[in-house]
């Protein structure tokens, strides 16, 4: 998943003409939240699982794996919320891009040009929800976007947390790049 976040990031011409140190930052920081988006395009609400192609995921693999349960129920939480507002692709994508291109992460030099895209992007997002999806239904759906961005942040924080809990009780848990974006 890291790998896909890069890669993803690497298409987006503003983030590549950043300074190698705010295209670490932005990556570190952001890591997580984007995969969680892209994550979500693949959530069963029905079943409350990930189906990626013929592998299936469920909260039990994430407590199996080491994850404590008091950060998986508000991730289930999260996903089951941001799926049931049926976005289209486009909007996932801009959801990357928004929490990618957060002028606020640790490290970041670029603070002005980083947040002009930012704000591009969100009016982007604004836009396109406008004219795509129809009143009444959409009324506040850039909001709850907004709002679960914020979400995200708070759990981008506890997946840390969790991520060094699970590197502590097997240290050969985490790759030389987990270590990187989560130290």
């Amino acid at each position: 998943m890291i790998q896909q976040v890069i890669k993803f990031a690497k298409e987006i011409p503003a983030f590549r003409s950043l300074a190698i140190d705010d295209q670490i930052s932005l990556l570190k920081g952001a890591t997580m939240e984007v995969s969680q988006i892209q994550f979500n395009s693949v959530f069963n609400l029905e079943t409350s699982q990930w189906e990626c192609g013929k592998i299936i995921f469920s909260i039990e693999d994430g407590a199996l794996s080491g994850f404590q349960r008091m950060f998986l129920e508000p991730l289930l939480k999260f996903h089951i919320t941001f799926r049931k507002l049926k976005l289209h692709e486009p909007e996932y994508v801009l959801m990357q891009a928004l929490a990618l291109f957060s002028p606020d992460r640790p490290g970041v030099i670029e603070h002005d040009f980083i947040d002009e895209i930012h704000e591009k992007t969100a009016l982007t997002l604004k836009c396109y929800i406008d004219y795509h999806h129809p009143l009444p239904d959409s009324r506040f759906l850039y909001a709850k976007l907004l709002s679960l961005l914020a979400e995200l942040r708070t759990l981008n924080e506890e997946n840390a947390k969790q991520m060094i809990h699970i590197q502590n009780i097997m240290s050969d848990a985490m790759t030389p790049l987990m270590k990187e974006i989560f130290s």
